[in-house]
């Protein structure tokens, strides 16, 4: 990799000491180093047009939620993203402050892996099961849908290629990747899963029944879920948040269609630990 394009996180890093200490180790290995704002909306479009994944290598200062964050900037651009964490111990950052050097040193010289994670897409069909509007968005780690405003029970049908599986009584429902695995599905009872798995994971938020569980499915599967028509329903508002971020509003007798997304996340993998050492460590923590 030739050029850095750097994302910090400046909660973590509020003085720049770390990003400026890592710029000069970079520049004085010869590399071309560039600091991302990405508060600003110009510098979030900018960064798309300069990557080129052939030479060029993302940084994310921070801790998972920039790496997720850092994700969504780059998509479809193919470039790959190293995480360096600055926070709690996690799955996505995959360079410690403590060792950071030698990390780097190793990237540098070439003794790394690409791995390629699966992302999901979502689209919003109205009441007729047509598209609501062309929006489409992704996620890495999951989509989550949850009520909005009362604090009622959503009533949902969940249909599995076009086979229904489920009608859930839920505050809601995850649908994950295998990346997602380990956040949001784990809090809610979830299985973990290794991350390079391509699978779509399915668990319900809080079921008011004695035996819902989450549900494996294969990568290939397409998922429609339902905001069941009721008279008890009929004023309930629903929302389906990707990856935290952006989101889908739904209404009585919307639907929510995901599937698995032709675009995927390209995370640097420098160290030879495997996910279950890792799993080990945040468990024992």
């Amino acid at each position: 990799m030739k050029n850095f394009y750097i994302i910090t996180n400046l909660k973590k890093d509020p003085d720049l000491a770390f990003t400026g200490e890592l710029m000069k180790f970079l520049a004085e290995a010869g590399r071309k180093c560039v600091r991302v704002n990405i508060e600003t909306d110009v510098e979030k479009k900018r960064l798309k047009t300069l990557l080129d994944p052939a030479e060029d290598c993302l940084l994310v200062i921070g801790g998972d939620g920039t790496v997720l964050r850092a994700a969504h900037l780059v998509l479809g651009t193919g470039v790959p993203i190293l995480g360096i964490n600055l926070g709690t111990l996690g799955y996505l950052a995959e360079v410690e402050r403590s060792n950071w050097r030698e990390m780097m040193s190793m990237f540098l010289s070439g003794d790394y892996e690409i791995e390629p994670r699966m992302m999901l897409e979502g689209r919003r069909l109205n009441k007729g099961g047509k598209v609501e509007d062309e929006a489409v968005l992704h996620a890495l780690n999951e989509v989550v849908i949850a009520r909005s405003g009362a604090i009622r029970v959503l009533n949902l049908n969940v249909f599995v290629d076009g086979q229904l599986l489920n009608n859930l009584n839920a505050d809601g429902i995850i649908v994950s990747t295998a990346t997602g695995s380990t956040a949001y599905n784990m809090s809610a009872g979830g299985p973990l899963v290794e991350p390079k798995a391509r699978l779509i994971l399915l668990t319900p938020i809080c079921a008011h029944t004695l035996n819902t569980r989450s549900v494996v499915l294969s990568k290939d599967d397409t998922l429609l879920i339902e905001m069941a028509c009721s008279e008890r329903n009929e004023g309930m508002l629903a929302s389906a948040a990707f990856d935290g971020g952006s989101s889908l509003e739904l209404r009585y007798g919307d639907c929510i269609e995901i599937r698995r997304s032709e675009k995927v996340t390209n995370l640097v993998k420098l160290t030879r630990r495997s996910f279950l050492s890792t799993l080990h460590r945040k468990l024992s923590s």
